[in-house]
């Protein structure tokens, strides 16, 4: 009977409630006073926080040195095993401030120690020691400067960079100067900052936001935390241009007995080197320097003409000027006195008279057939269409015609002067 009702106590429900209650209860006091005991450990690696470095101290154009930037702190704590068994560099701060600090040098400084997740220093966890005890700082002058962007072309060894029949053009850059600051003895050091571009066998421009790196005047890079920048990316091109040698030339009007086989034209000098873009100077192959009228000279001719150059197109080669010489060979000349003169195109109700009643012309052409032609075989025509309706003496061009030899020319420009006068009306008769 006594048996039955302990065993229905045991295996009761309630039974297992007062047991496990009892068990926690008995488990909490193991952990609080056996396994939850204080213990020391060493935290490393706690890093330094300077309050006012960044703000105060740039406004007093003060700074912080590099290598002190960077500062740790080794604590060694004590409490409880629950608190400090997972505590790690990260829920530790320490903090210097230096917002009343006004002048350069090296100072010792003394600072806080905070805990995360409402740890409180002297009732969860004890200080009991302190690596270093105090943070040495040295401050230094804080300067800022332009420095100048320059580029570099750059290859793999034995390529080129720019290919055959191209140039490259100098760098540009956007910014053209980047502003930099720092501690007065690094900043003081750095003459440039470099942008360097890596390419082979060029063609055509490159252009892109690229970094850079600073360098001293010996060319040795500059590197350091403490250097502040404005920009750390620039926007570079680097112009590539065709070179070419382009001819120079001059056109031919032939006449005076003379063709362009009966010329021999000279250009000093002949070609120019010109530089540009690839689908502006791919399409230029000469440059026509004038048009030269082989029948205003007997036998050579000498002027110098500007060079003009395409837009879009620089001149290498610097010359602006190119002389040129037209010499006349395998033909002769002579001069006649000539008399025929003709007026054509008279204006209406006017009537025109020659006052020039003869001209030296010089003609042109093969020695064979120039000893044949005479007085008889030259006209000189005046064309009277431009004159209008107005009297008067006026001097007009005219030309030359030979008739019956048409492998000779005259050479030179010729004007004759004429009378204009109207008509007058014929009486009517008896």
């Amino acid at each position: 009977m006594i048996k039955n009702k302990v065993n229905k106590v045991i295996t009761s429900k309630a039974f297992f409630i007062v047991i496990s209650i009892l068990f926690s209860i008995m488990l909490w006091f193991y952990v609080v006073n056996v396994e939850n005991k204080e213990i020391t450990k060493q935290i490393s690696g706690i890093k330094v926080t300077f309050l006012g470095a960044d703000d105060i101290l740039a406004d007093r154009q003060l700074i912080i040195r590099e290598n002190q930037q960077t500062q740790t702190v080794t604590l060694k704590l004590m409490g409880r095993r629950s608190i400090l068994s997972n505590m790690t560099a990260d829920d530790i701060t320490v903090s210097v401030d230096l917002t009343d600090i006004r002048n350069t040098g090296a100072l010792d400084r003394a600072y806080t120690i905070s805990f995360n997740n409402g740890i409180a220093e002297n009732e969860d966890i004890y200080i009991l020691n302190k690596d270093p005890v105090y943070i040495t700082v040295e401050v230094d002058k804080l300067i800022r400067k332009p420095v100048l962007v320059k580029g570099l072309l750059d290859s793999s060894e034995g390529a080129v960079g720019v290919a055959e029949g191209f140039m490259a053009g100098p760098f540009e850059f956007d910014p053209e100067t980047i502003t930099v600051s720092g501690p007065e003895d690094v900043i003081s050091q750095i003459s440039e900052a470099l942008v360097v571009v890596r390419r082979e066998n060029l063609q055509k421009t490159v252009s892109g936001m690229m970094k850079y790196v600073f360098i001293d005047e010996n060319g040795n890079t500059i590197e350091s935390e403490a250097i502040k920048v404005d920009t750390d990316t620039v926007s570079v091109t680097l112009p590539i241009y065709m070179i070419k040698d382009v001819v120079l030339s001059v056109g031919l009007i032939e006449g005076g007995g003379a063709t362009s086989a009966n010329t021999v034209v000279t250009v000093n000098p002949e070609v120019v080197m010109l530089s540009g873009d690839p689908a502006i100077l791919s399409g230029i192959n000469t440059i026509t320097l004038g048009t030269i009228d082989i029948s205003d000279f007997e036998y050579s001719y000498t002027n110098d003409y500007t060079i003009a150059i395409p837009n879009g197109v620089e001149n290498l080669s610097g010359e602006i000027e190119a002389t040129v010489t037209v010499t006349i060979k395998g033909l002769e000349t002579k001069r006649i006195l000539a008399t025929r003169i003709e007026m054509i195109n008279v204006p209406e109700g006017f009537t025109a008279n020659a006052i020039t009643t003869y001209k030296e012309v010089t003609i042109r052409g093969p020695a064979e057939i120039v000893e044949l032609i005479d007085a008889h075989n030259i006209r000189i025509v005046a064309d009277l269409s431009a004159l209008g309706q107005t009297t008067g003496r006026y001097s007009v061009p005219a030309r030359v015609d030979i008739d019956g030899y048409s492998e000779a020319g005259a050479v030179g420009k010729y004007n004759i002067v004429v009378s204009l006068d109207p008509k007058q009306e014929e009486p009517e008769p008896d």
